[in-house]
């Protein structure tokens, strides 16, 4: 039955003069229509039941209540739309309520191209976060498309639109720990191959590189070349250039980090040099209690003296990595041979 969505109503009352004359309310053509709807399956209302109302009335409701023949048309695609679900069985019933209420094609691809923008909006959005995907829901969706005559144009926004969106949710929890491992990576390449979306060129780029993060934190450390000068029984691990050094200074009773210095940091398996332009410092990793790595820095805590704080200019994340890599293999003496 249709009750939810056409209601039962009273006929209207006829006029002295109708009764006089034995004549209908034309209006309650429209009434039994709708009352008719209300107590029987689209699927099983026949042209028959029709003829028959429209015979009683002797009036063209076709022509006279074409707007409400439209209304009915309208509000049924409506409703099948608000479950978000449109089933091959209302599809099908849709066309039939066409042919009953004797709507012509031009008028009916109107009405099913304003309704259905919003339905193959909602549709696709269902269709890229399925995780059980198959090429009968493709089909469907396709099928939905050409009912409601969705042009080519139109349909490009909304997939781009929403593919758009549904990359950046799949990259969103790498953004935020900058980190993405080889399974994660295939998982999502996956994901966005089985709904035929390309992988936008920027996404990759960017999730290239919080894999090739992953790829340097479970990597061993390993024997890095230098042509600083450090002491000859001590093992390079890390060289960075364009290090900036900050320290702690007061002034006026405030406390706040200055700029000291740029220069290249040398972590060996002893100590961390520094090599600015016009001087050198080490740093024994015995005369630390900490290396802190912090949004946007690297802090070194000591057992006394000033603490520095260490910014890279090319990739503070490396940076990050490699320090903290180092400091952890010196707290378990677990060095490259």
């Amino acid at each position: 039955m249709n009750k939810e969505i056409f209601e039962k109503k009273p006929l209207i009352k006829k006029s002295l003069l109708q009764r006089w004359f034995k004549q209908e309310p034309d209006e309650n053509c429209v009434i039994e229509i709708n009352n008719l709807f209300a107590n029987k399956p689209i699927e099983s209302v026949s042209i028959h039941d029709m003829e028959l109302i429209v015979s009683k009335y002797g009036t063209n409701v076709y022509k006279s209540f074409g707007l409400n023949m439209e209304e009915f048309y309208i509000t049924y695609i409506n409703e099948c739309c608000k479950n978000g679900i449109i089933s091959e069985f209302e599809l099908d019933n849709i066309k039939h309520l066409q042919s009953l209420l004797l709507i012509a094609d031009h008028t009916a691809t109107y009405y099913r191209q304003k309704l259905g923008i919003d339905v193959i909006d909602r549709e696709y959005i269902k269709l890229l976060k399925n995780s059980m995907l198959d090429n009968n829901d493709f089909a469907h969706f396709n099928k939905l498309v050409q009912f409601f005559d969705i042009g080519d144009t139109i349909l490009k926004g909304i997939k781009d639109k929403r593919n758009t969106q549904f990359v950046d949710s799949l990259a969103k929890p790498f953004i935020a720990k900058k980190r993405i491992s080889y399974r994660e990576f295939h998982e999502l390449e996956q994901s966005l191959e089985i709904r035929n979306i390309k992988f936008p060129a920027h996404s990759k780029q960017m999730l290239n590189k919080y894999l090739s993060y992953w790829k340097l934190e479970k990597e061993p450390l390993q024997q890095w070349g230098t042509n600083q000068e450090i002491i000859k029984n001590e093992i390079c691990l890390y060289e960075e250039s364009n290090i900036d050094w900050f320290e702690l200074r007061s002034d006026r009773g405030y406390s706040s980090y200055k700029f000291i210095k740029r220069g290249t940091i040398v972590m060996t398996n002893k100590k961390m040099y520094f090599f600015a332009s016009d001087s050198s410092s080490k740093l024994a990793y015995t005369q630390i209690a900490n290396v802190l790595a912090l949004p946007d820095q690297v802090l070194i805590k000591k057992y006394k003296g000033k603490e520095p704080k260490l910014v890279s200019k090319k990739d503070q994340v490396i940076f990050e990595i490699m320090m903290k890599k180092i400091w952890n293999a010196h707290l378990s003496q677990n060095w490259p041979s």
